[in-house]
């Protein structure tokens, strides 16, 4: 069987994590890796086996010079669009990491070159294959919520976890902070679970009101440096859908609290709670709880594999980008929305919108 070529662009640390599971999969050669530091492309080459002649500092010349089927995009966040776009002009898969971009703008243009191509654009949100997640979407599918109108997306928040790179710190190569790191997960979370709802307005609150503080650098926090801070450690909106459905929205990487509660649906007929799951519900006359016995999955490992198996099939990619392009739409109205201090509409252009 012909492997299947896989090219890194970024070689920091979530990179290790894309090379770990390609290297399980037997049909997977990981061909080429680009960095800008030299050295860190060099020692991740020498860490997977990479031949030291497909070692670039460039990507756009290990584009050019290497025979790929796809790559998997692991910059910084406000860089991801510029290589996404180079490899699918020129034919080649991507899997992108997590967020699609820094702007929406930017996750268009990256949308508008995969359709152009015809080839794979996926986001790498391994929590698409949450056997959590896919059990409440099934629930809310099944109408066994009835109608829902109400909806929490969080992932609970950090205590202390700012990330200590300046990748993530510095507006420049981050792009965002809590809201595009960590808060695009809950959004997905729960728009996947909620089968994408079409947004309308946002009214949104961001801070940086921990990472700034060295005092704050405490024992058994992550470790940052205050100075290099510029960017937000928490965020909350209050999103309105279609057809009713508002969704409040809240994530924080470093908070004077342990936890901003669980992910939550209510609907006329019942409601669910992840981080467990619950399904809450009048039956019979009584009030029930109805708890969940879930596998065990390594979502990391699904996402490599589903994508290269949708490269050997040739599409569609297993994540819709159209989908993960409409989130984007609403991030950048939750900083809109925080920086004007008032509601603002998500203003999705036509082509993202369901057929």
């Amino acid at each position: 069987m012909q492997k299947v070529r896989i090219g890194i662009i970024g070689a920091g640390g979530i990179a290790n994590n894309h090379a770990h599971y390609y290297r399980q999969l037997p049909e997977v050669e990981l061909a080429a890796v680009a960095d800008i530091v030299e050295e860190r492309a060099k020692d991740f080459a020498v860490r997977w086996g990479i031949p030291p002649s497909n070692v670039f500092t460039d990507y756009v010349e290990m584009l050019e010079s290497v025979e790929l089927d796809a790559v998997s995009v692991c910059t910084p966040h406000a860089v991801h669009a510029k290589p996404t776009i180079e490899a699918l002009k020129r034919g080649v898969h991507v899997l992108v990491e997590k967020p699609m971009a820094s702007k929406a703008a930017d996750a268009l243009e990256m949308y508008r070159a995969a359709r152009a191509s015809g080839k794979i654009l996926m986001v790498g949100f391994q929590t698409r294959w949450s056997p959590e997640l896919r059990a409440a979407r099934k629930i809310v599918q099944s109408g066994a919520l009835g109608k829902v109108y109400y909806a929490e997306a969080t992932l609970g928040g950090r205590r202390r976890g700012i990330p200590g790179s300046p990748s993530f710190l510095k507006r420049e190569l981050a792009g965002g902070g809590a809201l595009l790191d960590i808060g695009c997960y809950a959004i997905d979370n729960m728009m996947y679970v909620l089968g994408h709802p079409t947004p309308l307005t946002v009214s949104a609150v961001t801070a940086a009101a921990i990472g700034p503080q060295r005092e704050a650098v405490v024992e058994g926090g992550w470790g940052w440096d205050p100075s290099m801070f510029e960017v937000e450690d928490f965020a909350a909106a209050f999103i309105r859908f279609e057809g009713g459905l508002t969704v409040v929205f809240k994530e924080s990487w470093a908070m004077h609290a342990n936890s901003l509660g669980s992910a939550f649906v209510l609907g006329t007929k019942g409601g669910l709670k992840l981080s467990p799951l619950e399904l809450y519900r009048d039956e019979f006359g009584f009030m029930t709880t109805t708890t969940f016995v879930l596998p065990q999955v390594d979502i990391y490992r699904e996402r490599i594999r589903n994508f290269v198996e949708a490269v050997k099939r040739g599409g569609p990619s297993p994540i819709d980008p159209r989908e993960i392009v409409i989130e984007m739409f609403i991030i950048d109205a939750i900083y809109e929305s925080a920086a004007k201090g008032r509601e603002v509409e998500v203003k999705l252009p036509p082509e993202v919108l369901k057929p």
